[in-house]
C-alpha cells in the first residue's frame, strides 16, 4: 500500500507540473511516426531520439557508453548523437548572441563564421575574432533548450513517482531509474548553464598546468555568460585519427599512455576528472593533447578518492575484503544488506580476473560490474562514482583504439603504489591512522565499564536476544506436511469417539438400531485413518528410496 509520504510526493510534483499531459501526447506521437512498438534499427532509434529533443540525445549520448547493456550496433549509432545534429541558422545564433549580451554582437566581436565547427543538440560552436585580433571559440545555446529539458525531466519524474505510488513491486528498478533520472537532471543542468561550464574550463586549466604535454581551452569569462561561453580556439587532430597522427611523427603509443596517464591523475589526485572523454574531446596540437568540451565534469572528494584507489588496489590484487570495505564507503544504502552474500558475490567476480593477464582487465567493466552487485545487495553507488565507471568505459575504449596493447589497469596500479609514497598521500594516511587509533583507544577505555553493564543487565535478565533463523523450502514443506497429517489422524480419531458415543444413544433415525450420525461418523473416520496411513506409508517409502516428494 503506498505511504503518506509517496502519496504527498506524488501530489507535489502534479502540483509543479504543467506541461507533461502535453508532451506525452508529442512523444507519444512521435513513437507511433516511428512504430516504435515494431522496432527499431540503430539508425531508426538515432532519428527517434533526435526527434524527441535534447533530453533523450542527452540519455543516448549516455547510453553509447553502455556496451554492458546494449548491443555494439546501437552503442556506435549513439556515438553519432554527440556532435551529429542539425545546425542552426545563423541568423538565430546572432539573436542568440545579441539577446544574451544585450547589445550587438559587433561591440565584441569582430567577425563571427556563419559555419559551424560543430553542433550538438544544446548548442553549436563557432569561430569568431575578438576586436583585439584573437582568434576564439564562440559556443552558443540553443532557444529553448533549457524549458524543453526542464519540462521532460519533471515528465520522468512524474511518471516514476506514480509508478512508487501504484505498487511496491520492482521498487530496486524504480529507485534505479530515479537515481538514472536524478543524475540526467544535475547534468543537464550544468551543460545548458554556461556559468558552470566556465568554471569548470577555469579550474581544469590551472588542474593540468602541473601535467607535462597537456592542457585545455583558456577560458574568457568577461565575455561569457550562462547562454554564451568564449574560449580559447584549438584546433587539432581527434586522438582516434592514428594514421594523421603518424604523419605528424606522432609516436600514438606514448601519446596513449599519456591521456591515460592524465586521465587517471585527474581521478585519483585532482579529484575533478572529465566525465565525457570520447575521441572528440580530446584534441592533439603540436604533439601536446588537449582536452576540450567540459560541460560534464566528475568531482571526487579525498576520502572518495582513497577508497577509489583502494578499489583499483583491491582488483589488481584479488583481495576481496578490501574491495567490500572500500565499496561500503562509496554507497548509499536503501535497504537491508546481507554481508555475507555481498563478500561471496565480490569474491565471485575477483576470481573472475584473477586468472585474467592484466592487460586483460578493464577498469571501466569492473567497477560496472562492481555497481551491479552493490544494486543487487539494495545499494546504490555514489553519482561520482557511476560517473567515473562510464568515464573509464570511455578512456578505456579510446586507449584500444589508438594503442591495444597500453594496459589501464596496469597504470592506474603503478599510480596507487606511486601515490602511497607522496608525502600528501602519507601524512593523510597518517591523520587517518591517528583518528582511528584515538577512536580504538577511546572504545577500548570505556570497554571495561561496558561489560560490567552488561552483566548486570543479564543478571536482571535485562537482555533479550533476536534471532532470525532461516530455514530451507524443503524443510518447511516436510513440516506442514506433518502437520497436517497428524491434524487429520487427529479428526480421525475425534470422529472415532464421537461415533462411538452417539451409538451409546437412541438417537433418531436410525440404521440397523444404530443412529445414522453415528455411522457416519464410524465411516468419516476409517476414510481418513486410511488416507493418513497411505500418505505416511507413501512418503516413508520415497525417503527409503530418495526419491523428490511431489
Amino acid at each position: 500500500m503506498a505511504t503518506f509520504e509517496e502519496f504527498m510526493k506524488v501530489a507535489e510534483i502534479s502540483l509543479k507540473d504543467k506541461t507533461s499531459h502535453a508532451r506525452m501526447n508529442e512523444i507519444v506521437r512521435i513513437m507511433r511516426q516511428y512504430k516504435v512498438l515494431h522496432g527499431l534499427t540503430p539508425a531508426q532509434a538515432v532519428e527517434v531520439l533526435q526527434a524527441l529533443g535534447p533530453t533523450y540525445v542527452k540519455i543516448g549520448q549516455l547510453a553509447s557508453n553502455r556496451s554492458d547493456l546494449l548491443p555494439k550496433a546501437y552503442c556506435d549509432a549513439f556515438e553519432k548523437l554527440r556532435d551529429d545534429a542539425n545546425p542552426m541558422p545563423f541568423d538565430v545564433v546572432i539573436e542568440q548572441i545579441d539577446r544574451a549580451y544585450g547589445k550587438s554582437w559587433h561591440e565584441v566581436f569582430a567577425s563571427i563564421d556563419p559555419v559551424p565547427l560543430g553542433a550538438a543538440s544544446i548548442a553549436q560552436v563557432h569561430k569568431a575574432t575578438l576586436l583585439d585580433g584573437t582568434t576564439v571559440a564562440v559556443k552558443v545555446r540553443r532557444p529553448g533548450v533549457a524549458e524543453s529539458m526542464a519540462e521532460d525531466i519533471m515528465l520522468m519524474k512524474h511518471l516514476l513517482a506514480l509508478g512508487e505510488f501504484a505498487s511496491n513491486s520492482h521498487r530496486s528498478i524504480l529507485l534505479s531509474l530515479e537515481g538514472f533520472v536524478e543524475e540526467i537532471e544535475r547534468t543537464t543542468a550544468s551543460e545548458v548553464n554556461f556559468t558552470s561550464e566556465l568554471h569548470n574550463l577555469m579550474r581544469f586549466h590551472d588542474e593540468l598546468a602541473d601535467e607535462e604535454g597537456v592542457t585545455s581551452p583558456v577560458a574568457y569569462p568577461q565575455y561569457s555568460c550562462e547562454s554564451v561561453l568564449v574560449m580559447e580556439f584549438v584546433q587539432g587532430t581527434e586522438i582516434s585519427h592514428t594514421e594523421e597522427l603518424r604523419q605528424q611523427g606522432i609516436d600514438v603509443n606514448a601519446l596513449a599512455r599519456r591521456v591515460c596517464q592524465s586521465y587517471v591523475t585527474q581521478v585519483l589526485d585532482d579529484g575533478f576528472f572529465h566525465a565525457d572523454p570520447h575521441p572528440g574531446n580530446i584534441l592533439i596540437r603540436d604533439g601536446n593533447v588537449v582536452w576540450i568540451d567540459l560541460g560534464m565534469v566528475g568531482t571526487l572528494t579525498v576520502s572518495e578518492r582513497m577508497l577509489v584507489g583502494k578499489v583499483f588496489t583491491a582488483v589488481a590484487t584479488d583481495n576481496a575484503y578490501l574491495l567490500k570495505e572500500a565499496v561500503m564507503g562509496l554507497v548509499h544504502v536503501l535497504g537491508p544488506v546481507d554481508h555475507g552474500a555481498l563478500l561471496e558475490a565480490l569474491s565471485r567476480l575477483l576470481a573472475e580476473y584473477s586468472t585474467a593477464e592484466m592487460k586483460e582487465i578493464n577498469v571501466g567493466t569492473v567497477l560496472t560490474e562492481v555497481i551491479e552487485v552493490l544494486r543487487g545487495q539494495n545499494m546504490m553507488m555514489t553519482s561520482s562514482v557511476t560517473m567515473l565507471a562510464r568515464g573509464f568505459v570511455t578512456i578505456e575504449g579510446v586507449i584500444a583504439q589508438v594503442a591495444p596493447d597500453i594496459s589501464v589497469i596496469e597504470i592506474v596500479s603503478k599510480h596507487v603504489i606511486a601515490q602511497q609514497a607522496d608525502p600528501k598521500f602519507l601524512a593523510t594516511q597518517l591523520i587517518d591512522l591517528a583518528t582511528t587509533s584515538a577512536a580504538s583507544a577511546e572504545a577500548l577505555a570505556k570497554l571495561p565499564t561496558q561489560l560490567s553493564n552488561t552483566l548486570e543487565m543479564l543478571d536482571r535478565g535485562q537482555i533479550k536476544v533476536n534471532g532470525d533463523i532461516e530455514v530451507s523450502s524443503r524443510i518447511l514443506a516436510t513440516a506442514y506436511a506433518s502437520v497436517g497429517r497428524i491434524s487429520l489422524a487427529t479428526l480421525s480419531a475425534g470422529l472415532f469417539l464421537g461415533s462411538s458415543i452417539l451409538c451409546t444413544t437412541a438417537m433418531q433415525p436410525q440404521l440397523l438400531g444404530v443412529p445414522l450420525l453415528g455411522v457416519l461418523g464410524y465411516v468419516g473416520a476409517f476414510v481418513l485413518g486410511a488416507y493418513t496411513v497411505f500418505h505416511i506409508l507413501v512418503s516413508r517409502h520415497r525417503l527409503l528410496n530418495n526419491e523428490e516428494p511431489r
